[in-house]
């Protein structure tokens, strides 16, 4: 019994030290996409100098890499079952590693569009594949845990990758930036080969070319409507509405075609989870918030405030540490007692950070800080609570595309929202500007969005409320 009892000892420890390799793979190579879309974005004013090329033109450097991130995201579910996830994953991996090392050798704008694509596409499927990962290898009452360290990984690179890309702008320039996701892809990579577990695909799975191709056309074609709106004139563009009535066209020809077929791009069956609906729903509302949030931030501080662009940095840092200090312990809660207090407290945080930030916005730039920061610890307790939450009602050869899905609807719906939160900022500064100043004028509009942002969270809360109070383990019982 002794001999018995020491070998399942060291089973159990092999398979411990098995587990936190594989978290290091996964978590190194989206900390390695994350600080690669973080760092990149200060050398935009740099890139229109080197290329003399307009904002319209660099925009697309943003553009593209959502595109194609957007349509990898549609056939990773797929990939993942047909090839096994360890094969897409380190695939991904390398073709991520292998177009950055050739972004730092690009001397032509269309090269680096060429690259941004290449990474672009595997970083959509890298995020939800390492979700996939997490979970097959994590038992279901550790789950909330992982997913905490995960999302404290992206979390702490999107704080400091601006911030290394800007020092390493005033040191090199920005092919340097391209280099930097270099070395910590390749060790992801290294441990990845060693200890990633290995998977059999199923050859017999058939490919929904019609459902991908609507699908596809429908995406690129909003997004690509979206990057024209720069302002409300730009409503009035034929070319806008033809591409935008293209994209509702195709959308409403794929679910028609696709809902009832067994092998569509978006597994329907999904959906069939109430706790996955309540899910998706918390983590659009978030991502909405967030993404208008960082659109108003910049402005509040650097054009209404006169305020130095550092402290635009200081507040967006302050929010994304707070998220990465609190991600584990959330992890770790939502393990042991349950999803629901702990999504309804951290959305009920969020609640009071933006009413707060629409309240203070012109009073204290540390009272601001403060409420960023309090933005940062609801977002951690239920972002990424509500996301685990959702997942582990799925079957395990679900989670992937139910990342996949929940990454592809956030991404869609922000792109969306941002458009229209720009639009009303300039429709409503316009109608202030009749009885204030300008500064004033967008203060106001400003304000009234944060506390959109606020209500938005505020009517997403009863979904929250609905998640069981019992222990993860017992939800399938």
């Amino acid at each position: 019994m002794a001999e018995i009892s020491k070998s399942d000892s060291l089973s159990a420890s092999a398979s411990f030290m098995s587990q936190r390799w594989v978290m290091t793979s996964v978590m190194l190579g989206t900390g390695t996409v994350s600080i690669n879309n973080s760092s990149f974005n200060p050398a935009i004013p740099q890139m229109m100098q080197d290329f003399r090329i307009a904002e319209a033109a660099v925009s697309w450097v943003i553009v593209i890499f959502l595109l194609t991130m957007s349509l990898s995201l549609l056939v990773t579910g797929f990939l993942s079952q047909r090839f096994g996830k360890r094969h897409v994953y380190l695939s991904a991996l390398i073709i991520f590693m292998l177009s950055s090392i050739a972004g730092a050798f690009a001397t032509h704008f269309e090269t680096v569009l060429v690259i941004r694509a290449f990474q672009g596409f595997s970083s959509g499927l890298m995020i939800p594949l390492s979700l996939g990962i997490i979970f097959s290898v994590t038992p279901q009452e550790q789950r909330g845990t992982a997913t905490g360290l995960w999302g404290a990984m992206i979390m702490l690179t999107l704080a400091c990758g601006p911030m290394l890309g800007a020092l390493i702008l005033v040191w090199f320039n920005w092919h340097a930036l391209f280099l930097l996701n270099v070395p910590l892809a390749l060790f992801a990579l290294t441990v990845g080969w060693l200890y990633l577990p290995k998977q059999s695909g199923s050859k017999n799975l058939k490919f929904d070319w019609l459902g991908f191709g609507l699908l596809a056309i429908s995406i690129v074609s909003l997004l690509v409507s979206l990057s024209t709106i720069k302002q409300l004139q730009d409503l009035q563009q034929q070319s806008f509405w033809w591409l935008f009535g293209l994209s509702c066209f195709t959308a409403l020809c794929f679910f028609t075609l696709s809902r009832k077929k067994v092998n569509s791009i978006i597994a329907w069956q999904l959906f069939q989870s109430r706790a996955f609906n309540y899910s998706l729903i918390i983590s659009v509302v978030h991502t909405v918030s967030l993404f208008i949030s960082l659109l108003l931030i910049p402005l509040l501080i650097q054009n209404t405030l006169q305020l130095s662009p550092i402290w635009t940095g200081l507040l967006l840092m302050s929010s994304a540490l707070s998220t990465s200090l609190c991600s584990k312990r959330a992890g770790k809660f939502l393990d042991q007692h349950g999803a629901k207090q702990l999504i309804c407290f951290g959305m009920v945080l969020t609640v009071i950070a933006f009413v707060g930030l629409g309240l203070v916005a012109n009073i204290s730039v540390i009272l601001l800080i403060v409420c960023m920061f309090i933005h940062g610890l609801g977002f951690g307790l239920s972002y990424m609570p509500a996301t685990t939450a959702g997942l582990n009602h799925l079957n395990d050869s679900e989670v992937t595309q139910g990342a996949a899905v929940n990454n592809l609807f956030r991404r869609l719906c922000a792109a969306v929202a941002v458009v229209m939160a720009a639009l009303y900022l300039q429709i409503r500064t316009q109608y202030f500007l009749s009885s204030y100043e300008l500064p004033m004028a967008q203060l106001y509009a400003i304000r009234e969005l944060f506390f959109f942002c606020a209500g938005m969270t505020l009517l997403a809360l009863p979904y929250a409320w609905k998640f069981p109070k019992q222990k993860q383990q017992k939800l399938h019982v």
